[in-house]
């Protein structure tokens, strides 16, 4: 049985009669107790969810992405050159490669998300290393647990992604590199960096490990000027450290020549995007500050309650814990510090989706392990009592949670029968030199089609809300006109256009309408499907023009109405989250 080890240097170690109780038999004997109880049970949910999950769809963000990473991979496309992107660079490149290995398809999508998920909790089993196997091995488990039962608009989010090199940076901060300073502060930096390629604000996390370097070292009497010496020689190193994955994104954008049109993008059309709050609506005038007030305290990031109780549980008894080390608090502390900054993350882009809690999430589980470490002998029955039942009453709630989990599986929501509705109508039709375009925003499901069947885009928008949203603004406008122009010398063979409320922004200075758009659809195109979700027009050029338009004219004359794709119809949003089923 392996027993928690002291990390190096000065970071964590254990008192003599915390090493001594693993050596009792009844020490032994509560392990296998709790073992028996807790971890397996909870590793056999894992293990059916897991296996359930590979058959599960994903939608909304994922295959938006993927379809990115399949224009890089199979088509040499460039982002920002040959599609248009308000996205960091970093992402692109990840789901450039996630794509070469693992595929666009169902399972495809689902092994690169098991294959991040791997990567994740073997990190997180190495930081909770010095709590013990017990504690590593719950909090990997409950994670594990929540990431694959979230579901499908979760599956390989960018805050998810994010969490690799947040965990790598916690570790070069506290376990590794402790013989040589500088290249720990460096490392770290690079780190925390390399997440703002991802996602520019995660990038906050820097500042607990700026404040944890500083105060990590020796007492000693109180020199306000060797401290600031300390202070400049930790940031410098970070800051160098932290330029290297900046350096990197300017560098690959400067190769292909884009880079001044994405530092335009930067600055003019993402304070556009990010005028957009949480349910697609432009912010009104002073507005800003109630939604997040609203929303910070108003949004659970946990699905249920029981591991709110279990955070506060472990918590409580971290920081009432009398005995513990001060290198081991210390590390407690900087766990608890990043939590705390993490749970306000979301407030800073006014975006409160589940993935956005992901940081805070898997931070905060440390908190629930908590709850199944080895205590010494001396601690007293109440507190052992209060933190085994209190385990015992999350393990029993994610069981009771995910019981329906276990007996049905989430399949067919939408938009995913949108998805394979329209791949399996263009996938014998599609002939190679084809274009297809598709306007939505991510849940009308037709670009994960056009992921699905490979097609070539027909122009550079691959994000259709980009084109409906302060239409007053000379940088939209463009964009609408470069569109068109694009649209209009492609002239692809099929367009896709969503119907769905979800993938248009509303309120101030925006519009569903857009002329130029129809008067291509009235000239060159007709109507092959029309349902409740979504439009495809086809091109009147089309080899199958004939054939589809009498397909449509027969099925409207019996139909007598829309033809209905099992519907959608409403849409329930909450801040921007699609329903879910499980």
């Amino acid at each position: 049985m392996r027993h928690p080890q002291p990390l190096k240097g000065s970071t964590l170690f254990h008192l003599p009669s915390r090493v001594n109780a693993l050596n009792r038999p009844s020490a032994h004997l509560e392990s296998l107790l709790i073992y028996a109880f807790f971890h397996i049970p909870l590793t056999l949910l894992f293990a059916v969810i897991l296996f359930k999950s590979m058959s599960w769809e994903t939608v909304v963000d994922t295959p938006m992405f993927m379809y990115s990473g399949f224009l890089m991979d199979k088509l040499g496309m460039v982002p920002v050159r040959d599609f248009f992107t308000y996205n960091m660079i970093g992402t692109h490149v990840i789901f450039r490669w996630l794509y070469h290995f693992f595929g666009g398809s169902i399972l495809g999508i689902r092994l690169a998300d098991t294959f991040v998920l791997t990567i994740v909790l073997a990190l997180f089993a190495r930081i909770l290393k010095p709590y013990g196997l017990r504690v590593a091995w719950a909090a990997c488990l409950i994670f594990g647990i929540v990431h694959l039962t979230l579901g499908m608009h979760v599956y390989l989010q960018r805050d998810y992604l994010a969490l690799v090199p947040l965990q790598l940076a916690i570790l070069s901060a506290t376990a590794w590199f402790k013989s040589r300073p500088w290249l720990r502060y460096f490392m770290t930096g690079l780190f925390v960096a390399s997440m703002a390629t991802i996602k520019p604000h995660l990038i906050i996390g820097g500042a607990v490990f700026f404040v944890y370097f500083v105060v990590d070292t020796e007492d000693k009497p109180f020199d306000r000027m060797a401290w600031l010496k300390r202070s400049l020689r930790i940031a410098t190193w970070c800051v160098i450290g932290g330029l290297i994955p900046l350096l990197w994104m300017a560098a690959y954008l400067a190769y292909y020549g884009v880079l001044g049109q994405f530092l335009t993008i930067l600055t003019e059309y993402f304070p556009l995007h990010a005028d957009i709050n949480g349910s697609h609506v432009i912010f009104a005038e002073n507005e800003r500050f109630w939604y997040r007030f609203e929303k910070f305290f108003g949004t659970a990031p946990w699905d249920y309650y029981q591991f709110a109780l279990g955070v506060g549980a472990g918590l409580a008894l971290f920081v009432a814990e009398k005995n513990m080390p001060r290198n081991e608090r210390r590390y407690g502390n900087l766990i608890l510090a990043l939590t705390l900054l993490y749970m306000f993350y979301p407030v800073i882009a006014a975006r409160f989706y589940d993935h956005h809690y992901y940081p805070f999430r898997l931070l905060s589980f440390v908190f629930v392990a908590y709850l199944f470490r080895y205590w010494a002998p001396e601690t007293p029955a109440r507190i052992k009592a209060f933190a085994w039942g209190t385990a015992a009453f999350v393990v029993i709630g994610v069981f009771y949670v995910h019981y329906e989990t276990l007996q049905i599986q989430p399949s067919r929501v939408n938009p995913y029968f949108r998805t394979a509705r329209i791949a399996q109508w263009l996938k014998p039709r599609l002939q190679p030199g084809d274009k297809v375009q598709s306007l939505e925003w991510a849940f009308c499901g037709s670009t994960h089609a056009l992921l699905l069947t490979e097609a070539t885009p027909a122009t550079r928008t691959i994000w259709g809300e980009v084109l409906f949203h302060h239409l007053d603004n000379p940088f939209v406008q463009n964009l609408r006109k470069e569109f068109i122009a694009e649209l209009s010398a492609s002239r692809p063979r099929f367009i896709v256009q969503t119907k769905v409320e979800y993938d248009y922004v509303t309120g101030s200075n925006c519009s569903k309408d857009f002329p130029e758009l129809d008067a291509v659809f009235s000239k060159d195109y007709f109507m092959a499907i029309d349902s409740n979700a979504f439009r495809l027009w086809e091109a009147n050029s089309s080899p199958t023009a004939e054939k589809d338009r009498e397909q449509f004219e027969s099925k409207a004359a019996q139909v007598g109405e829309k033809d209905d794709d099992k519907g959608p119809v409403p849409v329930r949003v909450l801040d921007g989250r699609p329903p879910m089923s499980r």
